[in-house]
């Protein structure tokens, strides 16, 4: 068994290294995927539906996204696919409450940062569904709609967040001098984009750092500088 879950990941990994690839391996698990996304709604699911086109756009993401030495490919897949459903349920106003729990699924899971944003994701729907003035959920669609004005998307932030302690306290240090007297947020709003040079001389974070964490740090701020009550209670 282990040994076929390490083949899987393998696949998996290589897969993800070239276009002609991934199709084959999209090709070829089509009724693995139209299973695991049925598992997952806990109903009938054909290929012809909508849910199944966009558990096959959430595989093809989490291979391009999936390195081997972090946990089980499908694992991973699995969390992915969620996500992607429960933004497809949102915007067509279906019961999302049909999703299982990842953790219904076998195979240890090592991506707890790498898919920081997928689990953001999952909370902030699951806290949506109890908000019964919907407040939690407008935030959330107008955050989706700020972010894409700067050309963020919430599945880009584990490829900038922080992984070690160390990065996770520069980053977190950064974001304060940007607030520190005189605040950098006109400056932000007027032009439209961090003001690198001036934040970097508040802090002791060198430019290549900040350039591999800029999402996560503007995706910060906009929280921070935003009504954004209910989604900044998540975060510290």
């Amino acid at each position: 068994m282990a040994d076929k879950k390490y083949e899987e990941n393998v696949r998996a990994a290589a897969a993800g290294e070239s276009r002609d690839s991934k199709n084959k391996f999209l090709t070829e698990e089509r009724t693995h995927i139209l299973r695991l996304t049925a598992r997952i709604l806990k109903c009938t699911v054909s290929e012809s539906d909508d849910e199944f086109s966009t558990a096959l756009l959430a595989v093809s993401e989490a291979l391009d996204s999936y390195n081997e030495e972090k946990g089980a490919f499908w694992s991973y897949a699995s969390l992915v696919i969620r996500s992607r459903l429960i933004d497809m349920m949102k915007k067509s106003g279906k019961n999302m409450e049909l999703l299982t729990d990842p953790s219904s699924f076998s195979g240890d899971i090592d991506y707890d940062r790498d898919s920081a944003d997928i689990k953001l994701r999952e909370e902030l729907s699951r806290k949506t569904a109890v908000y019964t003035d919907n407040s939690l959920k407008y935030e959330l669609e107008a955050l989706e709609t700020e972010l894409s004005e700067y050309g963020i998307d919430l599945f880009e932030l584990p490829q900038s967040s922080p992984k070690s302690e160390k990065t996770k306290s520069a980053c977190s240090n950064i974001i304060k001098r940007f607030f520190d007297p005189p605040p950098l947020t006109e400056i932000f709003k007027k032009k439209k984009s961090l003001p690198v040079a001036e934040m970097l001389e508040r802090s002791d974070m060198n430019r290549k750092t900040f350039d591999r964490h800029r999402k996560y740090i503007l995706t910060s701020i906009l929280i921070k500088c935003g009504d954004y009550d209910n989604i900044g209670a998540f975060i510290d």
